[in-house]
């Protein structure tokens, strides 16, 4: 008795500790593979995501930080506007774009944007989509400081003035199909190309052009170690990091899903790499989510990472559209990282979860990663099995549930260590897709839970009308698990039939 009673209040401890531990995190671990900086804006917002920094956009593919002033410069793929908006380096925390009231200038919707910041530039949305640039701090381009450069997919590179204002002006550059902008360890620029290409900036006389010094297969972004001078890491879409020479430096595609806005999508190196090796990748799940990884540079040389190093820091679910998935992934001057996702890819954001400051999605998040994670937590190496064994993740599921009346589809999930537990689905009505609201629980190792994904007060509508017809309705459920060393179980799917 006295042994089972140890026992029980052991694993009560246990799960009291991982409740604590997982209150900030989507899939990943807050506190255990990333911390919430104490001075984000929304840390004590009730009912708000504490990682979000910058809100209210749609896809903001491409941004930057002016590595002079600290400014942000945030491209924003647009509905009826592409937009560039300018925020100072002091008003960027709960900096507020307006997506989706608001598309730039154009009303969009009878929302209510509080604090909306108005584009610094726009153009009519359409093929051309922007590509967020940087201001031009290259000391090989002095003609040009102070500008700045940014992309338009089908038409090339091209100039605007300071704080990205008009005028907005070419540049002697022919590349087109440009995918992004980036800076190596100096500031010197260059940009990709979707067919292939890597090139430098250089200015050609009075006139800001590009030479191409590299040939990859669907490059995305590039990546360097701050202040140094010659390495340089090239993106490619179906997951795989290069060397500037080609040489390969991570392989990622057995865990990416590409194609379309999917795939590896951004990089970033930590400040500390010359010490620690890390670097950070951002990319599109097997599943369609949102997925930060951490990895490690092999002990042999700075020019090769293994997959077996890999540390999951952050899932945000998005399997519910391919597009709009963000992908900026950068450090800021403060030193913390700074991740942007999409609005979940639905048309116009219905689901309004650009401006709900309870969802992870239309954001710019900041995350403090210069901890690799708790002392009692093993660094991830090569050699180190035991530390990415994924949970086993058990479910109970019902067939048949009334889940108008429930509000929600019900799992009973249960892991065999101490797990975040997560259920997600999509409301399945004819042709029709809605997806619900996620639901989270903390359990102990062999604790079964009841966790909830739950209906929007558009799908409860949808459902109620659905029933009233007489016509058949269905769930999907999404269910998973992650342990606190944030590794992943596989997701389980159950489809369950909506009973009236």
């Amino acid at each position: 008795m006295p042994d089972r009673s140890a026992a029980r209040l052991s694993a009560l401890l246990a799960a009291i500790a991982l409740s604590l531990a997982c209150t900030a995190s989507a899939a990943g671990q807050a506190g255990v593979s990333y911390r919430i900086p104490p001075d984000n804006p929304f840390v004590n917002a009730a009912g708000a995501r504490p990682e979000i920094y910058v809100y209210g956009m749609r896809n903001p593919y491409r941004w930057s930080f002016d590595r002079l002033t600290g400014d942000m410069y945030v491209g924003d793929v647009g509905g009826q506007n592409e937009e560039i908006t300018f925020i100072p380096r002091g008003s960027q925390a709960r900096a507020n774009l307006g997506w989706n009231c608001f598309s730039g200038t154009a009303v969009q919707s009878g929302c209510t944007a509080v604090g909306h910041i108005l584009p610094a530039f726009e153009y009519p949305s359409g093929p051309d989509v922007v590509i967020g640039g940087y201001v031009i701090r290259d000391p090989t381009l002095a003609a040009f400081a102070g500008r700045y450069l940014y992309g338009r997919f089908d038409s090339g590179l091209r100039l605007l003035g300071v704080h990205a204002e008009p005028p907005d002006a070419g540049t002697a550059s022919d590349t087109v199909s440009i995918t992004s902008i980036g800076e190596d360890g100096l500031g010197r620029l260059y940009a990709t190309s979707i067919g292939g290409g890597l090139y430098r900036l250089v200015q050609n006389g009075s006139a800001l052009d590009d030479v191409k010094v590299g040939e990859f297969t669907q490059p995305l972004a590039v990546a360097a170690p701050p202040g140094d001078p010659d390495r340089l890491f090239v993106i490619e879409q179906a997951g795989r990091v290069k060397n500037r020479d080609g040489s390969l430096f991570l392989d990622l595609t057995g865990l990416v899903l590409d194609g379309g806005e999917q795939g590896l999508l951004g990089m970033a190196v930590a400040p500390d790499f010359a010490t620690s090796g890390r670097v950070f990748v951002y990319y599109t799940d097997r599943g369609g989510d949102l997925q930060l990884d951490e990895f490690v540079r092999t002990a042999t040389g700075p020019d090769r990472s293994e997959l077996s190093t890999r540390r999951p820091i952050l899932t945000v679910q998005h399997d519910q559209a391919a597009n709009h998935n963000g992908g900026q992934l950068q450090f800021g001057p403060d030193g913390m990282l700074y991740l942007s996702t999409g609005d979940g890819g639905t048309q116009g954001d219905p689901e309004g979860d650009a401006q709900s400051l309870g969802s992870l999605l239309g954001k710019i998040l900041r995350l403090d990663v210069s901890n690799r994670g708790a002392a009692s937590l093993p660094p991830p190496r090569a050699g180190s099995p035991a530390y990415a064994v994924p949970p086993v993740l058990t479910a109970r599921v019902p067939r048949r549930q009334r889940v108008l009346r429930l509000r929600g589809a019900v799992a009973r999930l249960r892991c065999d260590e101490p797990c975040s537990l997560a259920a997600g689905g999509t409301l399945r009505l004819g042709r029709h897709r809605l997806r619900m609201r996620p639901a989270r629980a903390a359990a102990a190792g062999g604790e079964t839970r009841r966790v909830k994904a739950r209906l929007t007060r558009r799908g409860r509508r949808a459902l109620r009308r659905t029933l009233r017809s007489g016509r058949r309705a269905s769930v999907v459920l999404r269910l998973r698990a992650v342990d606190v060393a944030g590794n992943r179980s596989p997701t389980l799917r159950r489809r369950v039939r909506v009973a009236r």
